[in-house]
């Protein structure tokens, strides 16, 4: 009977020392798996933060972009406002002119000793041809050589002001070492670059001293 309990509490001492250390093995694997949590946490937490300060930096630069373009934009927006609103004001101007009046106004501004003792080749686009040569005539003493129908920016490259009434005379003469544009787009092109502050200031009139005092 001895023997037996001996047996006995071999056995429990056995089981109860495999009990501790199993408890110990399911100890360290717990606090090994927290620590892994732990870390999986840490890394997400950081990989938000990176992507909050990523996220930041770009929409900062964004911002950055837009505040330094929009004076541009707008300066863009106010030259082209203006440009539209002066075109407009050429336009209702021409609408009102007869042909006799708009052919006076291209030729208004040369000078007739310019073409003293010169012969010319006349192209003609908008304009009546016979009337176009009665004018050069009668006001610039010119009786051209030829005088050809053609059409606006074909003789000659012109820039497109966007009026609605694109007519004009181009003089060439016969070995082409002079040419002279008698254009409305000419006329108009001139008035423009002089006299854009003073046409913008009427048109817009007031607006800077309303501007000011926002």
């Amino acid at each position: 009977m001895q023997e037996l309990r001996s047996t006995e509490i071999l056995d429990n001492e056995i089981r109860s020392e495999a009990r501790r250390k199993a408890e110990a093995v399911l100890k360290r694997a717990d606090e090994e798996c927290e620590q892994i949590l732990s870390g999986v946490d840490n890394r997400i937490e950081a990989a938000k933060i990176e992507k909050h300060e990523f996220y930041q930096k770009k929409l900062a630069a964004f911002e950055k972009d837009i505040a330094a373009s929009a004076p541009l934009e707008k300066q863009r927006l106010s030259v082209s406002f203006v440009h539209s609103e002066l075109v407009k004001a050429l336009n209702k101007y021409l609408s009102a002119l007869s042909e006799e009046e708009r052919l006076g106004l291209v030729l208004k501004y040369c000078e007739p000793s310019v073409f003293a003792g010169r012969e010319f080749n006349a192209y003609v686009y908008g304009f009546d041809i016979q009337k176009a040569q009665n004018e050069l005539k009668d006001v610039l003493g010119i009786k051209p050589l030829s005088c050809t129908k053609t059409e606006f920016g074909r003789t000659i490259i012109e820039d497109d002001l966007g009026l609605e009434k694109n007519e004009g005379i181009i003089l060439e003469t016969p070995d082409k070492s002079m040419r002279c544009r008698l254009t409305l787009s000419q006329v108009f092109a001139g008035i423009m670059d002089k006299y854009r502050k003073q046409l913008s200031d009427a048109l817009f009139e007031g607006a800077g001293e309303s501007g000011g005092a926002k």
